[in-house]
């Protein structure tokens, strides 16, 4: 199976559902089968039943070790979602059209009203003015620039419009505005993280390499900076998204005797599109103002930039972990070998979580708010999401299924509950540590990559220990990625 598409071409996140390989499978070799949810005592009589689950026995932070669903039920549950899909996307038509082109309208003018806003903010002349030129400017801007992530970007490069056929508005085509190119994201989220969905070991948004969120992932001492990761992690998250993409595939592609040649690509798209945001917010905009209005009004600009960009950075965060790392969103241990789409869609269901809200809300969410419909349908125009929640809902309902829903401060204080709580190790955790530490002199860890790759491996490691300068201050996946771009 091909893990990583051109970086020249885009891909829309159309479930993968090809059979794996042997050697695929071998990565994540299943761990035995043991129930550990209530959905494992399930039987066929749940298809029939509309009786909400037990919550009295859901557990925190539930792991998945067993099919939920039996495979005629998880059929059964595929036929009426593909049905609900199919009603759909059979009823597309100019009204999605419109809807999609008026984001993107209001993206552009509301991003050229906030420039004309944060330069004139230098102009004015008292503070209190300044000020609140300034305060709308960014605020506009902020609003823009959020749209564009969530409604536009996300959506249109999740091929949500493709049907369109409209020459810039689909998933081969449009970019955002973000310091990640849509290939690398659109490889990293689109296939990787809608394909293996919060299971541990391939779905690599599960802690984003950085945040430990499931007693799967095992605990180390810099879990104990979890909270301090996670404050970095949101403050910087376009930053990391862009450099997620080089960390998987640096590792999918250690075995490959190109994988200096993938990664330079790789990170050549990555240097490139990251010196485009940064000359366009932090360089150009500021200095052609600079010239024309002078510092003051040069200033204003390049204050505004960078607080728009904090601002859509957190308001990011908040939504993708609200929707992935709530207090009942499932961890899965392992790919099922045989997992059906009846299978993909439980495990979409109940490894997500939505956020109730105004209409206003989900906008500004980009519909990431109905993150369940979302993952079962990632290609369907978000703006119906809303629409197919209630059945979808009920469709869980009468598969004994979790349906996750809360208002956007409870699922945030889950999320940053359950982040605080995997920092600490349990004794058992720390007792393994501890043991780990003894052994780690006496263990020699096997190898089975050919000489080959390791020689490959050596290179590269070798390349990125004597990157010099400032450049090692940097973090891991920085230093990695320049040393593959040259």
């Amino acid at each position: 199976m091909r893990l990583l598409p051109p970086v020249t071409t885009p891909q829309s996140a159309v479930p993968i559902l090809t059979p794996l390989s042997d050697a695929q499978l071998a990565k994540n070799a299943p761990l035995p089968l043991t129930p550990q949810t209530p959905y494992s005592q399930l039987n066929d009589k749940a298809i029939n039943d509309s009786v909400q689950p037990d919550t009295s026995t859901r557990t925190r932070y539930p792991t998945v070790t067993d099919a939920p669903l039996s495979k005629p039920q998880s059929d059964a549950l595929a036929a009426e979602l593909n049905a609900l899909y199919k009603s759909v996307m059979d009823s597309l038509g100019s009204e999605d059209a419109r809807y999609i082109q008026r984001i993107y309208a209001t993206v552009v003018y509301s991003e050229v009203i906030a420039r004309g806003l944060l330069a004139a903010a230098g102009r004015m002349p008292s503070k209190r003015s300044l000020v609140a030129t300034w305060l709308l400017g960014t605020s506009l801007l902020s609003f823009s620039k959020i749209l564009n992530n969530m409604e536009l970007g996300h959506n249109v490069m999740h091929g949500q419009y493709d049907w369109m056929q409209h020459p810039h508005l689909n998933s081969q085509k449009f970019d955002w505005d973000i310091v990640c190119p849509a290939p690398l994201w659109q490889h990293s989220h689109n296939y990787l993280h809608h394909t293996f969905t919060n299971i541990v070991g391939r779905d690599h948004d599960v802690g984003y390499h950085l945040i430990r969120v499931t007693d799967e992932q095992p605990w180390t001492p810099e879990d104990r900076y979890n909270m301090f990761s996670t404050a970095v992690l949101a403050f910087g998250f376009e930053w990391a998204v862009a450099f997620h993409d080089i960390q998987i595939s640096a590792d999918e592609y250690a075995d490959s005797p190109n994988l200096h040649k993938i990664m330079q690509q790789k990170s050549r798209a990555l240097f490139a599109k990251i010196g485009r945001q940064i000359g366009k917010d932090y360089i150009a905009l500021p200095s052609v103002v600079a010239l024309t209005l002078g510092r003051r009004s040069a200033f204003s600009t390049l204050s505004g930039n960078m607080t728009a960009n904090t601002v859509r950075n957190l308001w990011t965060w908040a939504v993708i972990f609200c929707g992935h790392f709530t207090e009942q969103a499932h961890i899965y241990t392992h790919l099922d070998a045989n997992e059906s789409k009846g299978d993909w869609y439980v495990r979409q269901i109940l490894g997500s979580s939505n956020i109730k809200g105004s209409k206003w809300f989900h906008l500004l969410t980009g519909n990431l708010s109905h993150q369940i419909e979302h993952h079962i349908f990632p290609d369907m125009p978000a703006g119906h999401y809303a629409k197919i929640a209630p059945q979808v809902q009920a469709i869980c309902l009468k598969y004994g299924l979790s349906y996750n829903t809360g208002r956007f401060g409870t699922q945030l204080k889950q999320v940053l509950g359950r982040i605080y709580h995997f920092s600490k190790p349990s004794e058992k955790e720390w007792q393994a540590y501890v043991q780990s530490t003894k052994n780690a002199d006496s263990t020699t860890h096997k190898d089975d990559r050919s000489a080959a790759n390791l020689e490959n491996k050596l290179e590269d490691k070798l390349a990125i220990e004597n990157t010099g300068g400032l450049t090692r201050f940097l973090p891991p996946v920085v230093r990695k990625a320049i040393s593959y771009a040259w």
